[in-house]
């Protein structure tokens, strides 16, 4: 989705995980894309990246909960994440990062990445702040404490 769009977005664009395929980098080449897009290869060092960026952007058609979302959160990094991922329980649109509504919808997607990067320096670091203070509880001495409660009142019953 993004690689469709992004010939009219003015800004760079990181792709972090698996190698991209030979027909994505084709596609690349044949939009002229090729000094926007660039490649963070699997195993890199993601906290390096989302201190580097400014907008996490997450289109997905379906993800359980994208750990990536809430590792860019916990950096303070502000995100476009898809409606279609389980990890937007954890976004308050607007206050912590925007939810992408239609995800399939292109000319939605790129209207909200161009609206987040017009947007005032000032909201987008409110925004990250915002993030990074949604993420600070989910330690996993709370995690481990919310396992520890459920067990014990399973053995309750």
């Amino acid at each position: 989705m993004l690689l469709d769009i992004w010939s009219e977005v003015n800004a760079d664009l990181w792709i972090a995980g698996k190698p991209l395929g030979k027909a994505r980098w084709r596609k690349i080449d044949n939009r002229g894309l090729k000094s926007k897009i660039h490649y963070f290869p699997e195993g890199a060092d993601l906290a390096r990246l989302f201190r580097a960026v400014d907008w996490f952007v997450h289109p997905t058609l379906y993800d359980a909960c994208a750990n990536t979302v809430l590792q860019s959160m916990a950096s303070g990094l502000p995100g476009l994440i898809s409606s279609c991922d389980g990890a937007v329980e954890f976004l308050r649109d607007g206050e912590n990062g925007f939810v992408l509504h239609c995800p399939r919808d292109a000319a939605s997607v790129l209207a909200a990445v161009r609206c987040a990067l017009s947007s005032d320096e000032s909201v987008r670091r409110r925004l990250a702040l915002a993030a990074r203070e949604t993420m600070m509880p989910l330690t996993w001495d709370a995690h481990l404490e919310k396992w520890m409660s459920a067990i014990g009142e399973i053995r309750e019953r």
